[in-house]
């Protein structure tokens, strides 16, 4: 049988593999010569629209998708144009606790 700490290990371990996983992109993402914005640009517009953590990062359709959390932990989710950057689309969602107040 396992012991506690073997068990608390291996725990680890999946955690740590399924959240670098979610981290990394799907689909095919644009080539050089394709002359759309790299990850990390869709990345970096990203933050300068709010997110401060993001969570997933995906190429589909000639579009980035980037979910992640702004500083007071809101969800939000962008849609950016490959091709250029531009924003298509910036939800919000915020958190129970602060809808409570309103």
């Amino acid at each position: 049988m396992l012991s506690r700490r073997s068990m608390a290990l291996a725990a680890m371990a999946t955690l740590a593999l399924s959240t670098r996983a979610m981290a990394q992109p799907s689909g095919t993402p644009p080539k050089p010569s394709d002359r759309a914005i790299s990850m990390e640009d869709a990345r970096r517009i990203a933050t300068e629209n709010g997110v401060a953590r993001i969570e997933e990062i995906k190429f589909d359709d000639g579009h980035w998708m980037v979910e992640g959390r702004d500083s007071l932990g809101s969800e939000i989710e962008i849609r950016l144009r490959a091709s250029d950057g531009a924003v298509l689309k910036l939800e919000r969602e915020r958190p129970a606790s602060a809808k409570a107040g309103n």
